[in-house]
């Protein structure tokens, strides 16, 4: 389980227990949240769909009686009663923003594992197809894989657990079907459980999943260079051209009018820059397939 909440003061078990006495404000969120059972299971979260909503609420509560009573606080200490309304127009803003981010956070953390799990996902099942068709059993096979392939191992390791413990082997690949946030996972484990249940050679299963997967991949490759010419373009028209363009036309503009140019402008200007540079990237690289 992620060791922490997002804009949470309190750790999370504290948090749990202050958040009991909102479990009904949890059945309620919960119930017009239909997804949040699932990215908990795939993010790998002990807490059901209602004790999360209800940590969330709990949380963004605290947040807002936190920031209300410091910047009433302040106001107060200041003497500006202009304050009051924009004190308590802050703190609605932070307890919405912080209530909406912990509860989309399970969801970012699933895609996060997502990710890894595609990485290391083909060479996982490569090994895999050559431990089958070398005669080793698929519980062996699996067991021989469960480690050096990050989240994959992981994954097939909690498989192989489930079955030392008793779990029947159809059962424990349909329990992690369900808790992979990985589609490409999940239809493989689909898709290897139907074989088993017909009798059908899980070899030659696998060998049709692993070369469709790497037409996948080679497709996210070729549509993901094609998406770089007009983000490039993009990119250069916003972090470069624009600015330089806009400053110098500025700085002739105020020449003329004999305006003194404030030095927080330039700054802002560069603020701004540096912010969509950092925003852009990040957006490029989670656009980036899993290699």
């Amino acid at each position: 389980m992620p060791n922490a909440i997002p804009f949470s003061p309190l750790p999370p078990r504290v948090l749990e227990k202050f958040s009991r006495r909102f479990s009904g404000a949890g059945n309620v969120i919960s119930a017009f949240l239909p997804f949040l059972r699932e990215s908990l299971l795939q993010a790998e979260y002990e807490f059901s769909a209602r004790e999360y909503s209800a940590m969330a609420f709990t949380a963004a509560l605290l947040n807002f009686s936190f920031a209300l009573v410091s910047l009433l606080f302040l106001a107060f200490a200041t003497k500006q009663p202009a304050l009051y309304p924009l004190s308590i127009g802050v703190a609605i803003l932070l307890f919405f923003g912080s209530f909406a981010t912990i509860l989309a956070y399970p969801r970012i953390i699933a895609l996060k594992r997502m990710r890894q799990l595609e990485t290391q996902l083909i060479p996982a099942m490569r090994q895999l197809l050559i431990e089958i068709k070398s005669g080793v059993p698929l519980f062996n096979a699996m067991a021989s894989i469960s480690t050096d392939y990050g989240e994959v191992s992981k994954e097939l390791k909690k498989v192989v657990q489930k079955i030392n413990s008793g779990t029947p082997e159809l059962e424990a690949l349909a329990e992690a079907s369900t808790a992979n946030p990985s589609h490409q996972f999940r239809r493989i484990l689909w898709q290897v459980s139907n074989a088993l249940k017909v009798g059908s050679d899980v070899g030659k299963v696998l060998s049709l999943q692993i070369d469709e997967l790497t037409r996948e991949r080679v497709d996210q490759i070729r549509r993901y260079g094609q998406e770089l010419s007009p983000w490039t373009m993009i990119y250069m028209m916003a972090a470069v051209i624009v600015p330089s363009l806009g400053v110098t036309m500025m700085i002739v503009i105020v020449g003329f009018l004999d305006v003194v140019v404030p030095k927080v402008l330039l700054l802002v200007v560069i603020a701004g820059l540096v912010g969509f540079q950092l925003f852009f990237m990040n957006f490029v690289n989670s656009r980036r397939p899993a290699i």
